[in-house]
């Protein structure tokens, strides 16, 4: 894997990326945490969540314009030097990291409670840790296509899934339509833009996509569809299991799936929802781990990162370990990554864009003196 970028990919592709990583919480925890934040309000909260991260994500491409064709640590170097451009790959990196441990932590939880009871967590996890490392040593361009053939399926699956919980739903549930109060909505939503802390991947893209363009409509179509996929799973989740019930819930989308019957033969369709969750968290950790992996590399200056991904996984490995049991994972997802994971995407990002932004004038005016 040699730190360059004749490697390019289309629109389609990136969408798929980003719209998986974005949306793979939901299968996790993500529409119960919504109703822990605002009651049967839960699915105002997210859409007033989606509409400020539009906000904000429309202010940083906008100051993206002037670094065409650059990724975030490319703009860190033009405004700090190489000691900014390592911080800011260290820090991004570390975010990624504890995400893919995080994560996969959780998968094998889960997974060990729903399909291997018996079975031992390092040996679930033992798969999930293969995978990433297989997929890393075949590339990014590998993990981006089977990105943008598999990330339909799981769109299509979920989306089943949704219409099959329908004949369940009860709009009383809404009832009172603003949960908790207006102030948690507002509030808490404000911070729960963390939800999109994935969005970091997206401004490593910049060099295989190219133009300004290209990364510009990625991104405001990723954040859109995702904005869709999870305000609709949090509303069917409230419709469907009435609060405060819904608090207690293990696997939100889960349990909405055990409930739907098709006739006679049509039945236990849970199945279906372990397939698509195994391939969205197999895709999410593929890329994770690779873009923490090519992060750090960048920012250390190496020319090739391969040799950077055995130790990686092993680190990975290790720190999957430290929560005691899932309940400690699940708050530290919860109180910490998607409670300040926007300072990482939002205030670093936009704040080392305008620093590059300030010092690019100010060499101008130089040279114009």
């Amino acid at each position: 894997m040699q730190m360059q970028h004749k490697i390019k990919f289309g629109r389609w592709e990136s969408i798929a990326l980003i719209l998986n990583l974005i949306c793979t919480k939901i299968f996790l925890y993500f529409n119960r945490l919504t109703v822990e934040d605002a009651g049967t309000a839960g699915w105002l909260m997210t859409v007033f969540t989606c509409a400020v991260t539009l906000l904000a994500y429309s202010l940083l491409i906008w100051m993206y314009k002037k670094f065409e064709g650059k990724d975030i640590l490319d703009i860190a170097g033009i405004a700090g030097g190489k000691i900014l451009k390592a911080i800011t790959g260290f820090a991004l990196g570390g975010v990624l990291v504890v995400l893919a441990a995080l994560t996969m932590r959780e998968y094998s939880e889960d997974i060990k409670i729903i399909s291997l009871p018996t079975s031992p967590l390092s040996y679930v996890m033992f798969f999930f840790i293969a995978g990433m490392v297989t997929a890393s040593y075949l590339g990014v361009e590998s993990i981006v296509r089977h990105n943008a053939i598999i990330t339909p399926i799981i769109a299509a699956g979920y989306v089943l899934i949704l219409l099959g919980a329908i004949p369940r739903a009860d709009l009383t549930n809404l009832m009172p339509i603003l949960g908790t109060g207006l102030k948690d909505i507002v509030l808490k939503g404000l911070y729960r833009t963390s939800i999109f802390v994935e969005l970091i991947v997206l401004f490593m893209l910049p060099p295989f996509l190219g133009s300004y363009k290209e990364v510009r409509s990625v991104g405001f179509i990723s954040i859109g569809l995702s904005s869709f996929f999870l305000v609709m799973g949090s509303l069917s989740y409230i419709l469907v299991f009435p609060y405060p019930a819904s608090l207690e819930l293990f696997l939100p989308v889960f349990n909405m799936a055990t409930l739907i019957r098709i006739g006679r033969f049509f039945q236990r369709i849970e199945s279906l929802f372990v397939f698509i969750w195994v391939m969205s968290a197999l895709l999410y950790l593929a890329t994770v781990f690779f873009f923490a992996v090519y992060t750090f590399s960048k920012a250390a200056g190496l020319k090739y990162s391969r040799p950077m991904i055995i130790p990686f996984a092993i680190i990975v490995f290790s720190i999957a370990f430290i929560p005691l049991n899932l309940m400690s994972v699940i708050e530290i997802h919860t109180n910490i990554i998607n409670s300040w994971g926007w300072i990482a995407v939002f205030v670093l990002c936009g704040l080392i864009m305008v620093a590059a932004g300030l010092r690019k004038q100010g060499r101008r005016e130089k040279k114009g003196k």
